[in-house]
């Protein structure tokens, strides 16, 4: 069975051969087939109003295609204060709760607060895209019942290397930052890893279902990832 490869989290469609789920931020017009919708922290400077919350419930609700809420999250490097950052997130993860929605989280040095929210307010499946840190912080992210998703590239260093040893291939999910014919030879056979796992899990009646989407029918179990394998 020829199982394509799943791009978790991207923001433009860029390949034929890829599964690819577009992260849409506010009421972006862009060319997209699967798709989550959310405010990013670096690009919304104000708290959402009823009407924009309404629009993210209506997107999720009425489009199959729309598989989850985000990205949305912390930024401490850019954006408006983390004050007000984390009541712009806080807003979307309620209406995720209202909605059983995934979330797609954004989180850049600000790792504490975000596990903090999660256990206040945490109710569905979340999963951090754009992981590069230690095996230390990814186990607490997934001992917070939070997935990870990695872009394993050629110059990572040794400690994310350790990191991706170490996660487990059930609560992992891939993005792609760079083409296939660049990943280094060390990754090989944790990307096998990932496509075997994948043969086995996927079936025929679901290759057209994205990882995202699989979470949005309440089965965490199943992680898809962005166009080589499951990592992140």
């Amino acid at each position: 069975m020829n199982v394509p490869y799943i791009d978790f989290h991207t923001h433009s469609l860029r390949q034929a051969d890829t599964i690819e789920v577009v992260s849409l931020h506010n009421d972006q017009q862009k060319v997209v087939k699967l798709y989550t919708i959310g405010f990013h922290p670096c690009w919304t400077t104000s708290l959402l109003t009823d009407l924009q919350l309404t629009y993210l419930a209506q997107k999720f609700t009425s489009d199959a295609n729309c598989l989850g809420i985000g990205e949305c999250g912390l930024d401490h490097l850019k954006g408006t204060t983390l004050d007000i950052q984390e009541e712009i997130f806080l807003r979307q993860i309620l209406v995720a709760n209202h909605l059983n929605a995934p979330v797609i989280i954004h989180c850049v040095r600000t790792f504490d607060r975000l596990l903090s929210m999660r256990k206040k307010y945490g109710h569905t499946p979340w999963a951090v895209h754009g992981f590069v840190r230690n095996k230390i912080l990814a186990k607490q992210i997934l001992d917070a019942g939070i997935c990870i998703s990695v872009a394993p590239h050629p110059k990572m260093n040794s400690t994310f290397e350790d990191t991706l040893s170490y996660l487990p291939i059930d609560k992992i999910f891939w993005r792609q930052t760079v083409t296939f014919l660049q990943i280094s030879k060390k990754d090989i056979v944790f990307l096998q890893r990932c496509e075997v796992w994948l043969f086995l899990t996927l079936s025929k009646a679901c290759i057209k279902i994205l990882s995202l989407s699989i979470l949005k029918n309440g089965n965490t179990k199943v992680a898809g990832t962005n166009s080589i394998t499951n990592r992140r």
